[in-house]
């Protein structure tokens, strides 16, 4: 997951806590149990259309906004949202816990999708 994963154990390891939203598709299991593996708390969010909705630390927050996961390509650009102003991170964090609270744990949504099996084509 272009070194993000590393990045954000990196980060654990300095004491940092990793919270996520996303929109779990039976694909993303590996991606998603990878975050899980290293102690990230990650939850589901149905039709959230973002890749993915972190919350790091009450000073750093990054969001993938309105991405088409399903066409996600390599070689475009991925819109992004970083900051570190202390007014906007407080915008992304409420914001981040309204979904939250609403989102489900990933491991349940995995199980879920592994009792449905994969999706016939």
């Amino acid at each position: 997951m272009f070194g993000i994963i590393e990045a954000e154990k990196e980060l654990m390891e300095r004491g940092g806590q990793i919270r996520g939203i996303a929109d779990i598709s039976y694909r993303l299991i590996d991606i998603i149990r990878s975050l899980l593996d290293i102690g990230a708390d990650v939850r589901h969010f149905g039709d959230y259309r973002g890749a993915f909705f972190g919350v790091f630390d009450k000073k750093h927050c990054i969001s993938a906004i309105n991405v088409d996961i399903q066409h996600l390509r390599l070689d475009e650009p991925l819109s992004t949202l970083y900051t570190d102003d202390p007014v906007f991170a407080d915008y992304l964090v409420s914001t981040f816990e309204m979904f939250w609270k609403q989102a489900v744990p990933a491991e349940q949504r995995i199980q879920e999708l592994l009792e449905q099996g994969p999706p016939q084509t």
